[in-house]
């Protein structure tokens, strides 16, 4: 006797988040990325994706977030600005089409 196929019911479909990404460029260092998610997690933010990419001499990072009030937003570049690896490090708002 034959199975019959059957679907779980689906989701109902929600909006997605409007989304910021923040960009990184630091110094090779074992301990960047993770006082970067570190900072992030402070912020009750749980990243959308991360994208890491290493250069000879160094680092490039991208974190996808959830979209930050301005006045978090400056808070955590800021904090992101203190950390002694970093080189640079800027938000910006992604579109979805």
């Amino acid at each position: 006797m034959p199975h019959a196929q059957t679907r779980a019911p689906r989701a109902p479909k929600t909006a997605r988040p409007k989304l910021v990404r923040l960009h990184v460029s630091g110094d090779i260092c074992p301990n960047l990325l993770p006082r970067l998610l570190g900072l992030v997690a402070q912020f009750d933010e749980i990243p959308y994706g991360i994208a890491l990419t290493r250069h000879r001499a160094s680092l490039k990072l991208s974190i996808d977030l959830g979209r930050l009030e301005d006045p978090r937003a400056e808070t955590l570049l800021n904090k992101v600005a203190g950390i002694p690896t970093v080189r640079g490090a800027r938000l910006v708002a992604l579109r979805r089409d």
